[in-house]
């Protein structure tokens, strides 16, 4: 629900980019209240297939406004092959010592790292290694980032924390963290922050409690468009949050 609504607010000739894009659906929810270009990365066969449907149907009317790409993106320090079935979305199993190297890097496969307003990724627990796979994009763009922040296995805490690291590193101090639900639970805190609700989300999951929610969602910036950020925010509280 957030994201048409932050699409919004960033309207112009920038690029979003959309990894993990299944079906187009968040593609597709967007450009219908933005000017930007859309860059939609998918590496399922299963659901590209559809992405190409849906999309192509939008683009008859504003032709090259979505650009379809097939790529399994990463810093191809995790490798494995996709899980997909037509009644769920794609996910990795880490294929342990393999020396095939599946993954692209974003900043391999984007050209133009200086024209991009916002990164969002879903690629269910592997988001951390998609984005620090687009170093250049951070350095060169400071793009808005929006994020799936799932942990089921250890080494994903450990992937998001060294995220974290370099993330601020660069300059994103701006978070704001939203349940599975659409809710928004903090605004304009830190990392810190984030460390701590991954460690009680993570406890509920490994000693089998009741479930409040299961993951986040994020949204962090820079200060480059921090009040594109806010405005979006507060749109969001107004319209949705405390209706």
């Amino acid at each position: 629900r957030f994201l048409p609504v932050l699409a919004k607010h960033i309207s112009s000739d920038k690029n979003i980019i959309d990894i993990g894009a299944n079906i187009g659906d968040t593609a597709v929810a967007m450009i219908q209240h933005c000017d930007n270009p859309i860059i939609c990365i998918e590496p399922s066969d299963v659901f590209f297939r559809y992405l190409e449907k849906n999309t192509q149907i939008f683009n008859v009317n504003h032709p090259g406004r979505i650009t379809n790409l097939k790529y399994l993106v990463g810093t191809g320090l995790l490798t494995g092959e996709l899980n997909q079935s037509k009644s769920s979305t794609a996910s990795l199993k880490i294929e342990a010592g393999s020396k095939t190297n599946t993954h692209n890097r974003l900043d391999d496969i984007i050209k133009d790292h200086s024209n991009i307003i916002l990164l969002k990724v879903d690629t269910d627990g592997f988001d951390f290694d998609v984005i620090k796979s687009a170093e250049k994009v951070l350095e060169n763009s400071e793009p808005i980032l929006f994020w799936e922040n799932e942990i089921t296995e250890y080494f994903q805490q450990e992937g998001f924390n060294n995220l974290y690291s370099l993330l601020t590193g660069k300059g994103y101090k701006y978070i704001y963290i939203f349940d599975n639900f659409g809710n928004l639970v903090t605004e304009e805190k830190d990392f810190q922050t984030l460390k701590n609700i991954n460690n009680y989300l993570y406890s509920m999951l490994k000693h089998n409690c009741t479930r409040t929610f299961y993951y986040t969602d994020i949204l962090a910036s820079t200060e480059k468009y921090s009040s594109i950020v806010k405005n979006a925010i507060e749109e969001y509280k107004k319209n949705w949050i405390n209706q």
